[in-house]
């Protein structure tokens, strides 16, 4: 129930911010950082793998959760680095700890993959992928919301 929680209030607070972010972010910069569209773009890049995720482990999709951890890892990888894209500093603090969390959940996902027949017993694999992501999940929104040039969201 307090994961269920934590994982709505989650989404509600990064529904929030690309609603609040939509008008005005053609520029994500700051102290630290010179935002451009392609922040923008490798934002909603980011939510958009983020929703994937949410939607294959709400079904219990373990190939397709692996899959997209796959996919996600590169992405933190040159957020994290800075190289590619000119962010913040606090962007580039949340892509290395979201890609830590990407490298714990892929971690975990794999031996759930690798024990899927062996389960009997164990909650369902949605209740199982939806733990392993939920820690990635909010790493996720933190990344969105600091590309997106750290838009406080009041939380109601």
């Amino acid at each position: 129930m307090r994961s269920q929680l934590t994982r709505t209030l989650a989404i509600l607070v990064t529904a929030a911010s690309v609603t609040l972010a939509g008008a005005g972010v053609a520029t994500a910069g700051g102290p630290g950082g010179n935002g451009s569209s392609s922040t923008t773009s490798v934002a909603a890049e980011v939510q958009t793998m983020r929703d994937a995720l949410v939607s294959r482990a709400d079904s219990g999709d373990v190939s397709g959760t692996q899959a997209t951890l796959g996919r996600l890892a590169p992405v933190l990888t040159e957020l994290a680095q800075g190289e590619r894209y000119l962010i913040q500093t606090e962007a580039k603090d949340s892509a290395a700890t979201a890609r830590q969390e990407n490298a714990t959940a892929k971690q975990g996902v794999d031996e759930l993959a690798t024990g899927v027949e062996s389960r009997v017993g164990l909650p369902p694999v949605s209740a199982l992928l939806n733990a392993l992501l939920q820690r990635l999940l909010i790493s996720l929104s933190s990344l969105v919301n600091d590309l997106l040039g750290g838009l406080t969201v009041p939380v109601a």
